[in-house]
């Protein structure tokens, strides 16, 4: 059976300050996360050329790094994440009237208003993700679009944090790891949440499975750094070289999508939920 997700398309590096959007987000002092909005910005364009006339959803939101910065292209956003205290982080935040913040789980959500839904390093840590999945493919209006990225389960990275995954279902373990990033300088862009472990590990076969069963087909596949999630994951991101972190994401451009730490897909709902 030939492969639904198609070669990777390369992506330029994203330097901090080199766009607009970025003076709306916490991310423009990060590359690793820099880079992932840069990319979800590029596939939401490809959903329409006037961002005044798309409908975008942001499932797991966080404080509002992602949507922020889109609502500051002139996308309608709406933005919904389960954790109050970041909700109400993003909202304080928000200096746009076309995005709205909503503290509802996705299957609140009337998901067929919208042409384009976004989940970014969202399933990894949902332990329902096949009900999230199927609830996405059987609402999801025919032709919208779905923005998802992954941290690539199998990396280095991934395995170097799982322990600390573990103790984060504790309290005490919580409080290590906040002592432990705060000894590094470290912390935590996307969200307010302190208990996000990840509970899935994702490889391309598996992701290319899901996709498949749920009837998705890939528009736009990307991979971006090798080793440089390691330097931002255990020790802060400000004072970095920025230099190494621009080598890891040019040698990952060149490398074999499975050894990349993270990956970026854009996909159009094609069926009906098992159809393909």
């Amino acid at each position: 059976m030939d492969s639904i997700i198609p070669a990777p398309t390369p992506m330029p590096y994203t330097a901090a300050g080199s766009a607009g959007y970025l003076r709306h987000t916490e991310f423009d002092s990060s590359p690793t996360h820099r880079n992932r909005l840069a990319s979800i910005v590029a596939m939401v364009a490809r959903c329409g050329s006037d961002p005044r006339a798309i409908r975008v959803l942001e499932v797991g939101c966080g404080v509002g790094n992602i949507c922020i910065p889109l609502a500051s292209l002139g996308y309608d956003i709406t933005a919904t994440d389960i954790h109050g205290p970041s909700v109400e982080k993003a909202r304080a935040r928000n200096p746009f009237a076309n995005l709205k913040f909503v503290n509802e789980p996705l299957e609140k959500m009337n998901i067929r208003e919208f042409d384009a839904v976004i989940l970014t390093e969202v399933l990894e840590h949902v332990t329902t993700y096949r009900d999230m999945m199927k609830f996405l493919t059987d609402n999801m209006k025919p032709g919208a679009r779905l923005i998802l990225t992954f941290p690539n389960g199998g990396s280095l990275a991934e395995w170097m944090v799982r322990p600390s995954y573990f103790i984060k279902r504790y309290a005490w373990g919580r409080a290590i790891v906040k002592m432990v990033k705060r000894v590094l300088g470290g912390r935590d862009l996307t969200t307010a949440n302190e208990q996000t472990p990840h509970v899935n590990f994702f490889t391309l076969p598996a992701l290319e499975g899901l996709f498949r069963e749920f009837g998705f087909g890939v528009i736009l596949f990307q991979r971006y750094f090798l080793n440089w999630l390691i330097t931002e994951t255990f020790f802060s991101e400000r004072g970095a070289d920025e230099s190494k972190a621009i080598a890891d994401f040019e040698r990952s451009q060149q490398a074999d999508p499975s050894r990349c730490a993270l990956w970026a897909f854009l996909l159009e709902k094609r069926g009906s939920h098992g159809t393909g």
